[in-house]
């Protein structure tokens, strides 16, 4: 298949992830909604089991294997505690607000017990950073930006962000850690 089919065909199917935002923001949850978010590596509560190369043509085609994962859907990451924080991204520009769910609660509901994470983008972008520097300093899975969701395209279907508009203790933090379109958390 060539590049440009395999990039359509992947268009495609965030697409799907979209619609769901779109409904999920139009009305209330939806007993159907697609996954926005997969958590992989150490983790004590899976939901679903490994990589399928059949079902998961994304993880494929990132070369992410996995023996066991924990799923979140728009359904999913709303019955976690809701925050709202308020940022500056990128650094220096606009301040926002951003809501979400603490990347700690995401990752205790997936019984992570590892001490890194991986966070990875639609778009292949990838940081490894230490689990404790992420939850200290305060990183959330954010869903909207100014009330808005997330669509595909732009930062979405999450993004990680930190409170640094409301915290003197990371208004030098740059941009690195602030991962936009994110589908995928490994924890080791």
């Amino acid at each position: 298949m060539t590049k440009f089919l395999e990039t359509l065909r992947i268009l495609t199917l965030t697409a799907g992830v979209a619609l769901g935002l779109v409904a999920a923001a139009s009305g209330g949850a939806l007993a159907d909604c697609p996954v926005l978010l997969t958590v992989t590596g150490k983790l004590d509560n899976p939901n679903r089991g490994g990589f399928d190369a059949e079902a998961d043509k994304f993880f494929g085609h990132y070369d992410v294997e996995f023996d066991k994962a924990r799923s979140f859907s728009c359904v999913d990451l709303e019955k976690l505690t809701p925050v709202t924080v308020r940022a500056d991204f990128p650094a220096g520009k606009n301040v926002h607000t951003y809501d979400g769910v603490l990347l700690a609660d995401v990752l205790a509901a997936a019984g992570a017990t590892g001490d890194k994470v991986t966070v990875q983008a639609l778009d292949g972008y990838a940081v490894e950073v230490s689990l404790a520097d992420m939850i200290a300093r305060g990183a959330v899975v954010a869903l909207k930006r100014d009330g808005e969701s997330f669509g595909i395209g732009g930062f979405g279907p999450t993004q990680i962000v930190f409170p640094r508009a409301e915290r003197d203790d990371l208004k030098d933090m740059n941009d690195d850690w602030w991962v936009w379109s994110i589908f995928h958390i490994r924890v080791e």
